[in-house]
């Protein structure tokens, strides 16, 4: 069956942009919550009437029946969140990290309006995920999750299963990747924590009239601080080297 309108083959885009559009919901940068859910599918929208022509001749069939046809699409979304989805996961990893520093730094119940979603967060998580979308642009790494889009159709082709089982590993894959990639941007704090909270009980315990609490806290903060513009730039390397490790795996 030939569906056309003004030279754009509809069934295959209607397939593309299943998947272009779960993923595009979902990736860093893309898929950030202020960017309007319009534009976003929008911008699917192009780019898969873009790759149809390519894509196309790979194209299946559409079944005989409605259903059938939807089945068909909402598989391609499935696949598209499901990859998505795993990118995701690993920017959550400056979630963590920022979760882990703010409570080593005494400021974890600091809140600030978070641009790069609909509500507040956490502070130093806030400035991390803030800091993780420029670097995305700043290092041209959403080139390579759109040539990323591209290549998913070599890792799963278009009109196959989802598969249920590799996408299991996936996921717990990125879930693991994401708390390793957390923890180590927070290491440098937590080394410093530790070393201050022993300086700490060995100063009260040679000096016990001093208020410790009352001279730690801001010495905590300063030092915390410190310790994290000196770490920060390493840890971020090590946060868009695992973002750069998935988008060569999909290209």
């Amino acid at each position: 069956m030939d569906l056309t309108l003004y030279g754009v083959e509809i069934w295959a885009t209607a397939l593309l942009f299943g998947r272009i559009g779960g993923m595009i919901m979902l990736l860093p940068g893309f898929g950030e919550p202020s960017v309007p859910g319009r534009i976003r599918l929008a911008f699917a929208l192009a780019m898969a009437i873009a790759l149809g022509p390519a894509l196309s001749s790979n194209v299946p069939p559409p079944a005989d029946s409605a259903l059938g046809m939807a089945f068909q699409v909402g598989s391609e979304v499935l696949i598209g969140v499901l990859l998505g989805g795993a990118a995701r996961i690993l920017v959550s990893a400056l979630a963590t990290a920022g979760q882990i520093v703010g409570m080593e730094m005494g400021i974890s119940f600091a809140q600030t309006a978070d641009p790069t979603a609909t509500g507040s967060g956490q502070l130093v998580a806030v400035f991390l995920g803030v800091l993780g979308v420029a670097l995305i642009f700043a290092t041209g790494l959403h080139h390579m999750f759109l040539q990323g889009i591209a290549g998913s159709y070599e890792v799963i082709s278009i009109g196959g299963q989802p598969p249920v089982g590799d996408a299991a590993q996936l996921a717990l894959d990125a879930t693991a990747s994401s708390f390793r990639v957390g923890f180590q941007i927070a290491v440098p704090l937590l080394v410093a924590g530790m070393l201050f909270r022993v300086g700490m009980g060995v100063l009260s315990r040679l000096i016990p009239q001093i208020q410790v609490f009352f001279v730690a806290l801001p010495l905590q903060i300063m030092g915390g601080l410190v310790v994290l513009a000196l770490g920060l730039s390493t840890g971020m390397l090590i946060w868009l080297d695992s973002l750069d490790r998935y988008a060569t795996w999909l290209r």
